[in-house]
């Protein structure tokens, strides 16, 4: 659940105060789990997670951040592989240098798979200021992908 809030997370602490805060809820909610194994606890638990991490960062996003955004410039169709060998703790060290709102919205529709309807209800944010963010957050990692790979 750790890996799961880190990817929210601006640092490791932050990720810790969410994952308990998580399992705070979860606890205080078991007895409304219905489920009936450890795979469908063990998605109700990664919701919980998930959800705690989008409310952490509606709580503590900052008010600079809600800029109207109208630049689609950036909505390409990006259809180039990325291979690296970079390895998962340092693109995780990357994925945490990402500015926050990118960052959220990038793992809510590339890691977690929601679409971008979804996002944007989750966020509280227009369709099209989530595409925007996604975006420019993918560029963003791919330009910082390519410049770790020119240091190998």
């Amino acid at each position: 659940m750790l890996g799961i809030c880190r990817r929210y997370a601006s640092s490791e602490e932050e990720a810790e105060d969410i994952m308990i805060e998580g399992f705070l809820k979860v606890f205080q909610k078991l007895d409304q789990y219905k489920g009936d194994d450890e795979r469908s606890l063990f998605t109700w638990i990664k919701t919980i997670m998930v959800n705690q991490s989008i409310d952490h960062f509606r709580m503590y996003r900052k008010i600079y951040e809600h800029e109207v955004v109208t630049d689609t410039s950036v909505m390409t169709d990006y259809t180039e592989e990325i291979v690296t060998r970079l390895d998962a703790d340092h693109i995780m060290q990357m994925m945490e240098e990402m500015p926050e709102k990118q960052r959220v919205i990038f793992n809510l529709k590339e890691v977690e798979g929601y679409g971008f309807d979804e996002v944007a209800e989750m966020l509280q944010e227009s369709v099209n200021t989530v595409r925007v963010y996604f975006f420019r957050a993918r560029k963003w990692l791919q330009k910082r992908i390519k410049e770790e790979e020119k240091r190998f």
